[in-house]
């Protein structure tokens, strides 16, 4: 037998060895185990405080604000564009815990645009270790939301909160599988030229997270 056939052999072999569901699983959880024995304790148990520390770090560039409720949005969004100087229209998520919110002067019916000024939404998690934004795409949930508007204001549920992006695959399963996951971490930088910080070169350029409970 040639060294490329006892090669090939040996595959054959490993993989008759390993082919039952039982031990695949098996396998996986012993990997699984041997990764979360690698990572570091995570600095604080409070995960929403941990997550608002990251992203509103001078490297993340986010600004963050806690309210009680989902309901307590339009008041957020209100204070945000009163402190940056924005009129009351809005490209809203097309999510119905969003369309269900009373929006009183504000206007979020605003198509949204390559140029547009804000956009609304909602993350489906948060990565506390991170300060990172988990979104899924679907109807409720279009991609571009992420990366067209300059300002862009996003809802947190704190109980959406992973310790660590280790822990988004037990979370994501059994979700269904969407046409993309974007994992978003701040705002858009960029130091191409000359090394020099600049934001909104990609995506936008204020992120806002708005944790509620």
């Amino acid at each position: 037998m040639s060294a490329r056939e006892k090669i090939f052999a040996a595959i054959r072999q490993a993989r008759r060895d390993r082919a039952t569901p039982a031990a695949i699983a098996a396998e996986a959880q012993a990997c699984s185990e041997a990764m979360k024995r690698t990572l570091p304790a995570l600095e604080q148990d409070d995960l929403a405080a941990l997550f608002a520390a990251r992203a509103s770090s001078e490297k993340v560039g986010a600004t963050v604000e806690r309210v009680p409720t989902l309901a307590d949005l339009p008041a957020a969004v209100a204070r945000y564009a009163a402190a940056n100087a924005l009129g009351p229209d809005f490209s809203l998520q097309p999510d119905p815990r969003l369309q269900r919110l009373a929006w009183g002067d504000l206007n979020p019916a605003a198509p949204l645009r390559p140029d547009s000024a804000v956009a609304v939404g909602i993350a489906l998690a948060g990565v506390a270790e991170t300060g990172s934004l988990v979104f899924h795409s679907s109807p409720e949930a279009p991609t571009l939301y992420e990366f067209l508007p300059l300002h862009h204001l996003v809802a947190l549920d704190a109980k959406s909160l992973l310790p660590r992006l280790e822990d988004y695959a037990a979370f994501a399963r059994g979700l269904g599988v969407p046409r993309n996951v974007n994992l978003v971490t701040g705002a858009s930088a960029t130091t191409d030229i000359e090394g020099v910080m600049a934001r909104g070169a990609h995506g936008p350029g204020k992120l806002h997270i708005v944790i509620f409970d």
